[in-house]
């Protein structure tokens, strides 16, 4: 009777029900059975029935299933996941570049480095990849984007300074695309570079960025390799080089290189005892690349952007991109000779100068040329293929702007001038300057307007404001893609 009075005490959710240890337990449900017999077993799938799951999702829920136990996270760091990887190498985010690195280093095929040379902090971390890098057997492609043109190795000895460049070198046997970003310390060893890209199938290799930037231009060391070394690379479709390494047997070396598209040359100046190149050359070597475009990046040349048409440019060259920059000078004559050897080639001109009121800022409104017509307005007629025209540092009328749009039109698809460096025709500016905004527009069939001060770059504002490296490397690396 006491039994039936407990369970009757139970059944009405009485407390004292709690004394009794005989009390029945709650029996679970059969779905609650199934969770907890399935639910550990998400962690021990083999890593192949993982991937075939990885490989239905996207590159953002992949991320987002990762993250339902360690043997999901640690299966999502695969090679066929990760193919290109940009490293991000700065002050503020060395934690992430380190994770970054202990990664992907050893997996990536496609590796991108972004990185502060001047900070010792990322100097360190920056050799930690490269180490790791070296160890990578997948590792296909290794472009090396820089924030300026040398590394501060005042804290290493010569002989560790050396190490890097070893281990640098051990990255290259596989790799099909390989730039040193324009570092002038990596230049120095172009010849060894070439040597080992050479002794493993080089028919492989399709991009080389070899061309530097001078820390100095009035003072550096000579980089440069024998003419035959670039002869093994059959397949090349883009090759970047300084002006020393330019010549007529060097244009010869490239005759097997039947697949170029782009030679890219950076002038900082012409040494003495340079042969040069002659329309000879150009000429044969147009017949044999008949799709190759040359670009010309003149880089603080301040002797010799005053006698380029004369030491440096031929008219056979096929000359499709001119960019200048902090030359302290505009020079007329090789805009003038832009339109007359060109035409059928040019397709951009870039004359970067920081903003003044020198001189040289008004050397379009000079009274020697008055009588001539104005050098950008007709290679804006005659150059047909124009579509990029950005000219900082300068005075320029804006009737002259007009015309400009007027005769390139929608063709031209960039257009720059600072603000502050436009001649309006009004006295008080007032009219002129509604009118000016509203053709040009018109003619480019989009929205358009001058740079304005507030967002130069500091180095075009002012040329103690900023370092022109932060402003000139990234335009100069991007002809490598």
């Amino acid at each position: 009777m006491s039994i039936k009075l407990i369970r009757k005490s139970s059944d009405m959710n009485s407390d004292n029900s709690a004394c009794f240890g005989d009390c029945p337990k709650p029996k679970k449900s059969k779905t609650s059975e199934e969770e907890s017999y399935l639910l550990p077993y998400w962690a021990h799938l083999p890593s192949i029935v993982i991937h075939d799951i990885f490989d239905l999702l996207d590159k953002k829920d992949r991320q987002n299933a990762s993250s339902v136990c360690k043997s999901w996270r640690q299966n999502v760091f695969h090679p066929k996941w990760w193919p290109e990887v940009t490293f991000k190498i700065e002050p503020c985010n060395i934690d992430r570049a380190k994770f970054f690195t202990t990664f992907f280093g050893r997996i990536v095929t496609c590796a991108k480095i972004k990185v502060n040379t001047l900070t010792p902090d990322c100097t360190d971390e920056f050799i930690t990849l490269i180490e790791a890098l070296s160890e990578n057997n997948n590792l296909k492609e290794l472009i090396i984007e820089p924030t300026h043109c040398h590394f501060d190795m005042s804290r290493y000895c010569g002989k560790s300074s050396y190490n890097v460049i070893a281990t640098l070198k051990r990255c290259l046997p596989n790799l099909a695309k390989f730039s040193i970003g324009s570092i002038e310390d990596f230049a120095h060893y172009l010849d060894e570079y070439l040597t080992i890209l050479s002794s493993q199938q080089p028919e492989k290799i399709t991009v080389l960025g070899l061309a530097s930037v001078k820390d100095n231009p009035n003072e550096y060391e000579d980089s440069y390799f024998e003419c035959d070394l670039i002869k093994p690379f059959t397949n090349l479709k883009v090759l970047s080089i300084d002006f020393d390494q330019l010549s007529d047997n060097f244009l010869s070396c490239l005759d097997d290189s039947k697949e170029l598209e782009r030679l890219i040359v950076h002038l900082h100046g012409v040494r003495d005892g340079h042969p040069g190149t002659t329309n000879a050359a150009w000429a044969d070597f147009k017949s044999k690349h008949p799709n190759c475009e040359l670009r010309l990046t003149v880089i603080h040349s301040y002797d010799e952007i005053r006698v380029l048409q004369d030491t440096v440019l031929r008219g056979q060259m096929p000359l499709s991109h001119l960019k200048v920059f902090f030359c302290e000078n505009v020079n007329m004559g090789v805009l003038e000779y832009m339109s007359a050897c060109y035409a059928q080639t040019l397709r951009s001109i870039m004359w970067v100068d920081s903003l003044s009121h020198s001189k040289e800022s008004w050397s379009f409104l000079t009274s020697h040329y008055d009588s001539t017509p104005d050098p950008l307005i007709m290679i804006s007629w005659l150059c047909k293929k124009l579509e990029e025209l950005v000219f900082y540092g300068y005075k320029y009328c804006e009737e002259n702007l007009i015309a400009i749009a007027r005769l390139r039109g929608d063709k031209l698809k960039k257009f720059e001038i600072a603000e502050d460096d436009i001649l309006l025709s009004n006295a008080d500016g007032h009219q002129s300057s509604e009118n000016f905004l509203i053709d040009i527009p018109l003619h480019l069939k989009r929205p358009w307007a001058p740079t304005k001060r507030a967002n130069l770059h500091p180095v075009i504002d002012s040329p103690t404001a900023g370092d022109s490296d932060e402003y000139l490397l990234p335009i100069v690396l991007a002809d490598l893609h």
